[in-house]
């Protein structure tokens, strides 16, 4: 692919979420991005917030306060606060940035597969899926808003997509497990895109000509199997230790996330309180709030408006019921599958839907395996009805930003 158009989808995806983001009048960090103080605090070898500037969704431990949601983007932030200060550190401009380079990611991964031969989608066909994604999902509005939940998700959407356009594009363990092995010190549940990297690498080493498999793979690929997985865990393992040592060095022991005792809305505190973090007990809202909630009747302005609890993920994007076509029995339609399931595990069982939100944001945590089922849903080409499902689906994404600001 020629360098012209990549930069061209940047350039235009980033011009676009930064135009939203004006339009909305939201250009600067807002009060709970939090990671960019947390980043000044690194930058003094500091661990927690000495003047937070809220407390909401912070965790107090030994009179002091704490970002409970793991590093990543104060890391990135990091060399920023540090070169312009923490007033000239914009987390807005610094999602927009990462957002756009997210639509890239993805355009790239979509390429890749054609080029691998493992989608049969063309340039103009996966230009249609980039769309999906950077304006026919909820990325669009989670990618202008600068505060801590968003940021956090836009920032393991970036090295989630990397790490599985690398997969594609390298057979190696190294640098795929390496880019995941990052997104988990954002959001350590994304750890479950592996079986989606081992799809992939499966399919590097499947014979000549063949594009299924009928059974569990050969004794030769699956010492190659064995092998990739043991190296590919390496970076995954250093990752878990680095957070578990985080958890110690903030709240004296290697489990302790924060979660339990963080500052939540009073509305989420009674659950948290007495199911825990995760529970069976939350299974059935969240489920409702993924795929079933709709918009709620406003009296007052006779109009339909958004649930903040969560709407349908067929309602934002509708054009994902071509994952009823994903059926190809291939390593990379099972490994995509498998990692859909598994990251929605941990969502469904969560003490929250994601509120205060437009439609289900915890949805960009399973939006990649969801991009290569869709290029594989397509089939041999984005129809004009998947046309049209992206156009509406970009069309709601549309009204729920003018509701949002």
């Amino acid at each position: 692919m020629k360098i012209i158009r990549p930069l061209f989808i940047f350039v235009v995806a980033w011009l676009l979420y930064w135009a939203t983001a004006v339009w909305g009048g939201n250009t600067a960090s807002p009060q709970v991005a939090y990671f960019d103080y947390l980043a000044d605090a690194f930058r003094q070898g500091q661990l927690y917030l000495a003047q937070p500037p809220s407390t909401h969704d912070l965790t107090q431990f030994a009179g002091r306060w704490y970002v409970p949601f793991p590093p990543l983007p104060a890391l990135l932030l990091l060399p920023w606060v540090t070169l312009r200060g923490l007033a000239a550190t914009n987390t807005v401009l610094f999602s927009t940035l990462l957002g756009a380079l997210n639509v890239l990611l993805v355009h790239l991964l979509l390429d890749a597969l054609f080029r691998r031969g493992w989608s049969k989608l063309s340039t103009v066909d996966n230009l249609w899926l980039t769309l999906l994604f950077g304006l026919g999902c909820v990325h669009w509005y989670m990618a202008t808003l600068g505060s801590v939940w968003f940021v956090a998700q836009i920032s393991t959407v970036t090295f989630v997509a990397l790490s599985v356009w690398l997969a594609v594009r390298y057979a190696s363990a190294w640098p795929a497990s390496s880019a995941l092995a990052i997104a988990l010190l954002a959001r350590p549940n994304v750890v479950f895109t592996w079986p989606l990297l081992l799809g992939i690498y499966w399919m590097h080493n499947l014979p000549p000509g063949l594009g299924g498999f009928a059974s569990w793979p050969q004794p030769a690929i699956a010492r190659k199997l064995a092998g990739w997985t043991l190296r590919s865990a390496i970076p995954l393992a250093i990752a878990v230790a680095l957070l578990l040592g985080y958890n110690v060095a903030r709240f004296d022991h290697w489990l302790d996330f924060g979660y339990l005792t963080e500052n939540v809305a009073q509305k989420l505190k009674p659950d948290l309180d007495h199911y825990g973090q995760f529970n069976l007990h939350y299974a059935s809202k969240n489920l409702w709030a993924m795929w079933l909630a709709l918009p709620l009747w406003d009296a007052n302005t006779r109009s339909l408006t958004p649930d903040p609890e969560g709407m349908s993920l067929f309602i934002t994007t509708p054009a994902l019921i071509y994952l009823l076509g994903a059926r190809r029995p291939t390593p990379l339609a099972l490994g995509a599958w498998v990692s859909f399931v598994l990251l929605a595990i941990p969502l469904v069982l969560y003490y929250n839907t994601g509120w205060w939100q437009f439609g289900y944001r915890f949805s960009l945590d399973f939006m990649v395996p969801v991009m290569v089922l869709l290029a594989i849903g397509a089939g041999r080409r984005v129809s004009w009805l998947m046309q049209g499902l992206i156009i509406v689906g970009v069309a709601v994404n549309a009204w729920g930003i003018t509701w949002w600001y």
